[in-house]
């Protein structure tokens, strides 16, 4: 097996913290020779996972755990978000219309097509995991 790098990064559930969380990702994806588009895409599916914690897993609450764990390797980038909060039920989920947009709705779809592999794990006794996946070299259908 090749080289690997592995970080943790423990953020308050406070909207205002998700730069931060950002910045530590994509500075660890640039560095590990990520270009601009794979950097954009993780920086924006991070964003965005975040955000659904905090207003959905956590409900506003700024005073909970979010825990990230950050690994590259030679093919991809794997980045891990661990929560606490209500669980998001990926069953339930149906795509926003894009023919007719509303407000909101777009983050789970957006992260769907940011990331190469998204992996929800609601098995957890309290809380949820939630798997984001970004290769080196963008994957065919």
């Amino acid at each position: 097996m090749g080289q690997f790098t592995e970080d943790r990064y423990v953020m308050q559930s406070r909207l205002d913290r998700i730069a931060e969380a950002r910045r530590w990702a994509t500075q660890q994806a640039r560095a590990a020779g990520f270009d601009e588009d794979g950097v954009s895409a993780i920086e924006l599916a991070l964003a965005e996972a975040l955000a659904n914690v905090i207003e959905h897993g956590y409900q506003g609450d700024e005073n909970q755990e979010i825990r990230l764990t950050l690994r590259i390797d030679d093919e991809k980038l794997t980045l891990t978000i661990r929560d606490f909060g209500q669980k998001f039920d990926p069953q339930s989920y149906s795509p926003p219309d894009l023919s007719n947009p509303s407000e909101g709705g777009y983050g789970v779809f957006l992260i769907h097509q940011l990331m190469d592999e998204v992996i929800y794990d609601t098995s957890l006794p309290q809380g949820m995991k939630l798997t984001l996946v970004r290769y080196r070299t963008p994957r065919g259908d």
